[in-house]
C-alpha cells in the first residue's frame, strides 16, 4: 500500500507514513467494546431519552480517552487482542512501542498542552516521521507546499511563510536548511524569542554548541528566566554540554 503511488500518497497525506502507524490507531476490539458497554442500555426509537440532554463533560471524556491512549496499556491491549493477532503481521510487533509513544504525546499535546520544544525533540531524535514534526510546529503538508511555492517566486522569502519553511526543513531532518532560514530571520531582525530558543537548540543538535552559546549570550538580557528557560538550559547542558549564559 505504501509503495503504490496513489494509496501511498494518500496515506502519507493523512499522516500514516509507515505501516506501524496504522496499527497504532488501535483503541479496542470487540471484547473491550462489550466490556465497557455491558451495563449500558441501547439507544432505540422507543427510548430516545437514553441519549442524555446533559452537557458534555470534557474532563470526564479526557479521563476516559486517556486510559486508551497511555502507551504501555495501549500496547499491551494491541498485542493481546485476538483481532490483532489474526490480521496484523507479528514481525512488526517489536517496533510498535515508539509509535504508541508518539500517539500518546500528540494526544496529550492537543488536549492538555505541552512543552513544544520537548515534544519536537522527541520526534526529531527518536522518530523518522514527518507529520508529528509539522503538527507540533503548527504546520502541515499543504501549508509547507504553499510556502515553498511562494518562496520560489520571491527572494528573500516573505516572513509570513518562514514558519512553514522551517517546519518543512525540520520534517525532512534538514537541520542545516532550518538553521539557514532562522539565521535569515535573525539577519532581518525578525527572530522571535521562540525562534531564538529553537535556533539555540538546533545549533546544539547540529553540533555547533559554540554558536548556541554565543546566541544565548547575545540575547541573555532579553531572555526572561522562567521554568521553560530553566528546562531548556538544563536539557542542552545535559545532552550537548551547552554552557548557559551567566
Amino acid at each position: 500500500m505504501w509503495s503504490h503511488p496513489d494509496s501511498g500518497g494518500d496515506l502519507r497525506r493523512i499522516g500514516i507514513e509507515v505501516p506501524q502507524q496504522l496499527g497504532a490507531l488501535f483503541l479496542m476490539d470487540g471484547q473491550e467494546i462489550d466490556r465497557i458497554t455491558r451495563d449500558v442500555a441501547p439507544l432505540t426509537d422507543n427510548y430516545p431519552k437514553r441519549l442524555s440532554d446533559a452537557g458534555w463533560d470534557d474532563e470526564a471524556s479526557q479521563r476516559f480517552a486517556l486510559t486508551y491512549m497511555e502507551t504501555l496499556p495501549a500496547l499491551q491491549r494491541f498485542l493481546n487482542s485476538p483481532l490483532v493477532a489474526a490480521v496484523w503481521p507479528e514481525t512488526l510487533n517489536s517496533s510498535m512501542e515508539s509509535f504508541f509513544v508518539i500517539r500518546e504525546s500528540r494526544y496529550l499535546s492537543e488536549t492538555m498542552g505541552s512543552n513544544k520544544l520537548a515534544e519536537l525533540d522527541l520526534y526529531l531524535r527518536h522518530s523518522g516521521l514527518r507529520i508529528p514534526v509539522l503538527e507540533v510546529l503548527g504546520s502541515d503538508g499543504f501549508r509547507v507546499a504553499i510556502a515553498e511555492r511562494v518562496a520560489k517566486k520571491a527572494q528573500p522569502s516573505p516572513l509570513e511563510v518562514m514558519p512553514d519553511l522551517i517546519a518543512g526543513a525540520l520534517a525532512r531532518r534538514d537541520f542545516k536548511a532550518a538553521i539557514r532560514l532562522l539565521e535569515g530571520e535573525k539577519d532581518r531582525g525578525a527572530l522571535s524569542s521562540n525562534d531564538t530558543f529553537l535556533l539555540t537548540y538546533l545549533y546544539c543538535l547540529n553540533g555547533s554548541v559554540d554558536k548556541a552559546e554565543g546566541l544565548a549570550a547575545t540575547n541573555a538580557n532579553s531572555i526572561k528566566k522562567d521554568w521553560f528557560v530553566d528546562w531548556l538550559w538544563g536539557k542542552l547542558e545535559a545532552d550537548f554540554g551547552f554552557h548557559p549564559p551567566q
